[in-house]
């Protein structure tokens, strides 16, 4: 599979560079390792050597600088199991070419995961990479001081935002885990119980009000985590500047979707997304002999010349009040596979496109 995406990707190329939004490793790896006969103390020396053979291959394959976020399933403890300042992090830092020329990154990565470099093209714009595993609700490693590198972190990107603002700078914010709810975990849990969210609650607080401060020079933030074709969009329903967050489809299956990955093409000048398109592999109409194809574009698809803030902003209100634009969208949100979202669990879904906290999501998932 992963030759096989790699594959196809070059076939769309040439690229500027490549955005990964983490989990290099297979869900339930350390597990998968002991049941296969690995020994769990030999497992983080398998974990990393999986990872870089991971990074490595898509720098190679693809020759542009590739900036990858880490995700839950990539450490050498296990699922969630970020451990700041590790051999695993030192390995990666030694290996990711985007980090060669850059001691300063180089470092912040070796340190807990995390990094910013500029574009690699545009001026006056930067790329932040964040390591937002620190900030989930299932991660719960402190320093061996009992320090909290989550803290540490959010401390470290309020400075680079403050830092761009002064110079004038546009940010790209690159992360696995995205801010606000878990749309898929909040319905299954039902009506009765409290929503769920991504991230710890002081985490969530703290950053939304760096994008409430900061969201005029962020042009964009990309996500994974959840395998879907999804978008957030900070700042749709309040004064401040709206904050896309584009959450890219998985090329792992595991979790019902077929298997994905998308281009985006943007202004040489202003950096500005002007286009987005996939392209995928479905699995149940191709036979012994699957073939990637284009899923959709999302100009033709939705009706959009461009992806702005405020044409995704209008594009959540479509799909929460229009059932025709709700249908397109749940038709690609599981890359042309069955869909979750159904006649009656939408709203979960919706209204996790605009509503970060707990009590203003729970108020719209249930006005319905």
């Amino acid at each position: 599979m992963l030759k096989s995406a790699l594959s196809a990707a070059v076939a769309q190329g040439p690229f500027d560079f490549v955005i990964g939004s983490g989990d290099y490793l297979r869900h339930g790896f350390q597990s998968a390792f002991v049941k296969a006969g690995g020994s769990l103390n030999d497992f983080p020396a398998f974990a990393t050597k999986t990872a870089l053979f991971v990074i490595n291959t898509e720098q190679t394959t693809l020759g542009v600088p590739v900036y990858a976020a880490l995700g839950n399933n990539d450490s050498a403890s296990g699922d969630y199991g970020m451990d700041p300042g590790s051999a695993f992090l030192a390995t990666l830092a030694n290996s990711l070419q985007v980090l060669a020329n850059d001691p300063r990154a180089a470092a912040d990565f070796r340190t807990a995961g995390f990094y910013e470099l500029p574009h690699p093209t545009l001026p006056v714009k930067e790329i932040v990479v964040l390591n937002t595993v620190l900030w989930s609700r299932f991660y719960s490693i402190l320093g061996s001081d009992g320090s909290d590198p989550g803290a540490a972190e959010i401390q470290w990107l309020t400075w680079k935002l403050y830092e761009a603002k002064t110079l004038t700078h546009k940010i790209i914010l690159v992360m696995h885990i995205p801010p606000g709810i878990d749309a898929y975990t909040s319905w299954r849990r039902g009506d009765c119980e409290p929503p769920i969210q991504f991230w710890q609650d002081r985490y969530s607080i703290q950053f939304l009000e760096l994008m409430r401060k900061y969201g005029d020079i962020v042009q964009i933030a990309f996500a994974g985590h959840t395998h879907m074709d999804d978008f957030r969009v900070f700042g749709a329903t309040g004064n401040a500047s709206p904050v896309v967050f584009r959450m890219t489809p998985a090329i792992s299956p595991i979790f019902g979707n077929n298997p994905a990955f998308s281009v985006l093409n943007y202004d040489g000048h202003s950096g500005d997304i002007s286009d987005i398109t996939t392209y995928y592999l479905n699995l149940a109409n191709s036979g012994n002999n699957p073939q990637w194809a284009l899923e959709y574009r999302f100009p033709s698809a939705y009706g959009y010349s461009s992806l702005t803030a405020m044409n995704l902003v209008a594009l959540a209100a479509g799909i929460h009040d229009d059932p025709k634009v709700r249908q397109v969208f749940a038709g690609y949100y599981s890359v042309s596979a069955p869909s979750p979202i159904t006649l009656t669990n939408w709203p979960f879904y919706s209204c996790a496109q605009t509503r970060f906290m707990s009590a203003d999501y729970r108020s719209c998932a249930h006005s319905r």
